[in-house]
């Protein structure tokens, strides 16, 4: 399979087939909620396939099984902060009530067990395959659960505290994709611990930078600011204070980010050079974070 063989058009065909196949998702094909992202779990699977040597069918479905996960899990987000804007757009549950909308993201994870199941793969890949889903679908629950319920303990770091539920929440649907492809190619488990290490860096590296717009009231579809309003464990949040100036709460965050980056960059070392330079050519602009800005709009640290 040549370089690039996939783009993104070809990807967007594959989830709207998918949308098309079902009585209820097939109304849902002009809703601009499902279109709009930045669908950086997709590219990253159709990227890092690329060196897997896998069929571009079987790199499709990996990609739209993960990104029915992922808008799930947003939905099921939206509905239980109840923020009513994502992507520039109305929230599910916002244009179509809270019953519906939990009960289209439930459809979207039955969907992405689907289109694993009935893959063009060998039956032991699928097998492997349900487990990482099931897997994932759990350890993010466990995630949004603590992330509800988040106390700060005297007996850990608040670091590590926020590393556990992020790694949890958002980790595991960004190490997914390219932990099926690993094995759906019979990589060993060496490159499966690789890519769970890389992905839990890089992926509580991207909640910061998410943590960051938000606190700045920046975030990209939003109109407002949301993790104070519904009490979230927003790390800009929980470490600012009236009492040192927010630059240096800026520079405190910035540097425990660039540590969790250079630990994914070195568990990288396992990899293929070329797996190891699309990760990073494609991640590490996604998680970087804005300079502290000059001015910025005051913003409120009490719930």
């Amino acid at each position: 399979m040549e370089t690039n063989s996939i783009d993104l058009s070809r990807f967007t065909e594959r989830l709207k087939f998918y949308f098309s196949q079902d009585p209820i998702l097939s109304s849902f094909l002009d809703e601009n909620y499902f279109w709009s992202g930045q669908g950086m779990r997709g590219k990253l699977c159709l990227k890092v396939g690329q060196f897997f040597d896998l069929e571009d069918d079987v790199l499709l479905d990996i990609a739209a099984f993960t990104e029915f996960l992922h808008n799930a899990s947003l939905i099921h987000d939206d509905l239980i902060d109840k923020d009513v804007e994502r992507r520039g757009h109305p929230t599910i549950w916002a244009k179509y009530g809270k019953s519906k909308a939990l009960l289209v993201g439930d459809l979207l994870i039955a969907k992405a067990f689907k289109i694993a199941s009935t893959a063009g793969v060998d039956s032991s890949v699928k097998s492997q395959w349900m487990f990482e889903i099931s897997d994932t679908v759990s350890h993010a629950v466990r995630g949004a659960l603590n992330e509800l319920e988040f106390k700060i303990q005297d007996n850990d770091s608040l670091y590590d505290q926020y590393f556990k539920v992020a790694a949890d929440k958002t980790g595991v649907l960004f190490s997914l994709p390219v932990r099926c492809l690993a094995i759906a190619s019979q990589s060993d488990a060496t490159i499966l611990d690789s890519l769970s290490n890389i992905f839990s860096n890089l992926a509580v590296a991207y909640q910061i930078k998410d943590d960051q717009a938000d606190f700045l009231g920046a975030k990209a579809g939003r109109s407002h600011s949301s993790d104070i309003l519904n009490g979230r464990p927003n790390l800009y949040h929980l470490l600012a204070s009236s009492d040192r100036p927010l630059s240096e709460t800026f520079t405190a965050i910035s540097k425990y980010q660039s540590k969790l980056i250079e630990s994914a960059t070195a568990s990288s070392a396992s990899l293929p050079i070329q797996v190891r330079l699309t990760l990073e050519k494609l991640l590490l602009p996604f998680v970087e974070l804005k300079p502290y800005p000059a001015s910025h709009p005051e913003i409120s640290l009490t719930t």
